[in-house]
């Protein structure tokens, strides 16, 4: 069994200023440092092994600040764990990007369910390379979500910048036991890492089973970006 720590990065300007982010590649701001300083703080103590990120500075940054202040090795950064591609509404306004393109259908968008197939998939990689050990994976606010909707098995609010969850992995068993620092448990087995999805997007939530013939367009958080 291997347990994963999922941690948002720290705040940026964009997320300051309430601009699209995703796959733009944004920095730390001065509040943001801090709270990968404290993204530990008042969390289980738990002895991490590895950290983990995602390639996008943001995630980078907050990863080497907790590697450094507990001293965690840095293990290295998975392409696959990036943030979603908003498209054409990177770097625009939340409230204006969804006034124009309803239903957040911004041209280029990435395409949600593969958003959360890659997010599982560098789950599964990562307990075949740390079976057994504590792993903290430092990524981005959507492809947590999307990750901890489907095992929680309900849609979930925007996660905070700076915050943990803890997620389990055994074979084909998920269980989270944590969601943005606040404790939950819920477990969900998949048929089989082969099964494509794992879990379904479905109403900004992943559920798992089978892809059901027809599903209304998806909304997503207006707080999240």
């Amino acid at each position: 069994m291997t347990l994963f720590g999922l941690v948002r990065h720290g705040q940026t300007e964009y997320n300051r200023r309430s601009l699209f982010q995703g796959s733009s590649d944004i920095p730390l701001n001065d509040d943001g440092i801090e709270q990968a300083h404290r993204a530990l703080d008042h969390i289980p103590d738990v002895d991490w092994d590895v950290v983990i990120t995602s390639p996008l500075q943001r995630a980078e940054q907050t990863g080497r600040i907790i590697a450094e202040d507990h001293g965690i090795p840095f293990g290295q950064v998975v392409a696959d764990l990036r943030e979603i591609d908003w498209g054409q509404a990177e770097g625009m306004d939340v409230d204006e990007a969804e006034a124009r393109w309803p239903q957040r259908s911004f041209p280029g968008r990435e395409d949600h369910q593969e958003v959360a197939d890659r997010g599982y998939d560098s789950l599964e990689k990562l307990e075949e390379q740390y079976r057994g050990k504590n792993v903290l994976v430092v990524a981005h606010g959507t492809i947590i979500r999307f990750i901890l909707s489907g095992i929680a098995e309900r849609a979930l609010d925007s996660i905070p910048n700076g915050t943990l969850s803890l997620v389990r992995l055994e074979g084909t068993e998920w269980t989270v036991e944590m969601i943005a620092n606040e404790r939950v448990q819920n477990t969900v087995r998949t048929a089989s890492r082969d099964q494509t999805p794992r879990f379904v997007v479905e109403h900004r939530n992943l559920t798992p089973g089978r892809i059901p013939p027809w599903t209304p367009p998806i909304r997503t958080l207006s707080t999240e970006h």
